[in-house]
């Protein structure tokens, strides 16, 4: 029960900064769920999730340096507040910074309002460290419905999928990464990769000078909508 005040109040005093803050508009307005880019235009996205991790995000972003890649970042709250100094490093490298929830639980069956707190606070940890707020969303798991889609819209987000998924959480090899990569992106393409796993900072490189040979150029999310 006192855990249940504690949340209740949390969320209407971020409800209330929410609501009298101009930060919180957004200009522009996106799809509430973005399943692709354009798929007559050569560019695609590269999303990691579930970090910051200290060691595995440095390393991460100084691969994209090295190739002047610009990728979009899905963070989860509680990591974000543990590790400020690395959110300010991907948002000073040009990168986007996503919610990927405050706790990284299943959302698929909690209740409208306790999806709201997520995306709720995981924001106002990101804004808090930044200055800015996300405006892209990505549920943990990937597992979403109307309830989660609709919670994300009312908190000024929209909900990001992919469309190749190298399955670098699961333990393969960085060759197979690369070839799950590979094998499923295309024009518009929306790439899924994780922070905090070795073998997909060894697969990075090939997938990027691949695709670069093939003529595609990366860009973060917020480029890749302005065309919706």
């Amino acid at each position: 029960m006192a855990n249940f005040k504690v949340r209740s109040t949390c969320m209407l005093i971020l409800s209330l900064l929410c609501l009298f803050n101009p930060l919180y508009y957004r200009a522009e307005a996106a799809p509430s769920l973005i399943a692709h880019g354009d798929g007559r235009a050569k560019v695609v996205a590269l999303t990691f999730d579930d970090g910051p991790y200290p060691i595995y995000t440095e390393r991460l972003l100084a691969v994209l340096d090295a190739y002047d890649v610009k990728a979009t970042f899905f963070l989860v709250g509680v990591n974000a507040a543990s590790h400020p100094e690395l959110v300010r490093e991907i948002a000073r490298g040009g990168h986007v910074v996503g919610n990927h929830s405050h706790r990284h639980l299943s959302m698929k069956d909690l209740p409208e309002e306790d999806i709201r707190w997520e995306w709720q606070m995981c924001s106002h940890t990101i804004r808090a460290i930044t200055g800015n707020l996300p405006r892209f969303c990505r549920p943990p798991g990937g597992g979403y419905n109307d309830t989660i889609v609709s919670a994300a819209r009312k908190e000024g987000l929209s909900v990001v999928l992919w469309t190749a998924n190298g399955a670098d959480y699961t333990g393969i090899s960085p060759k197979a990464i690369e070839r799950r990569v590979l094998g499923a992106v295309g024009p518009g393409g929306i790439i899924l990769l994780h922070e905090g796993v070795d073998n997909t900072i060894e697969a990075l490189p090939v997938i990027i000078e691949t695709l670069h040979s093939k003529g595609y150029r990366f860009v973060t999310l917020d480029k890749m909508v302005a065309s919706f």
